[in-house]
């Protein structure tokens, strides 16, 4: 990885490493990490459900009971939206040139290949990594090694969660492609 890097992006779908590669990264770059789950919980808590109910929609009791391709539409849709909150954040980091590692499964291709942010040009200052599992079992067994994560949940509901985020991974795949 180039050492010239100031803003890096790491996406993808839930339970594929993405939290340990970029924690890794962070400390051997000496960079900041921002988990945009940690975003995404400060957004919920700061914003009513009435005033965002896209925000708060993965909370509701039977969302992994929605059709598949509903799932997976409401997921982009929420990505877009907290990718978008990071706007300021990454046109900080690339002003005052402090490395930033942002990591999570709400970083959209779309987000991690803007050329500018809040007026802040990227220049080849931004990178992206985009971590793929599209093995629906594969997610499913990964979920089930953190217990903590996913404990409380039903296996029934880890598994429609795997598949969602298998078909996310196609997407974020395909979008990354077409971004480069």
């Amino acid at each position: 990885m180039s050492a010239d890097w100031v803003v890096l992006f790491i996406g993808g779908p839930s339970s594929v490493g993405k939290t340990s590669a970029a924690k890794r990264i962070a400390t051997i770059s000496g960079a900041t990490l921002l988990q945009a789950d940690d975003v995404w919980l400060a957004l919920k808590r700061a914003i009513d459900p009435k005033d965002s109910p896209l925000l708060h929609t993965l909370s509701t009791p039977d969302f992994w009971r929605r059709p598949a391709a509903e799932l997976v539409t409401t997921k982009r849709e929420l990505a877009e939206l907290i990718s978008s909150s990071l706007e300021f954040v990454v046109a900080t980091h690339l002003w005052q040139d402090d490395r930033v590692v942002i990591e999570g499964v709400w970083i959209t291709p779309e987000f991690a290949a803007r050329p500018v942010y809040h007026g802040v040009s990227a220049g080849e200052r931004r990178r992206a990594a985009f971590v793929i599992e599209v093995d629906a079992s594969h997610i499913h067994q990964t979920m089930l090694a953190k217990r903590g994560a996913f404990g409380h949940w039903t296996d029934a509901d880890r598994k429609v969660f795997a598949a969602t985020e298998a078909t996310y991974a196609r997407w974020l795949r395909t979008q990354a492609l077409m971004r480069n």
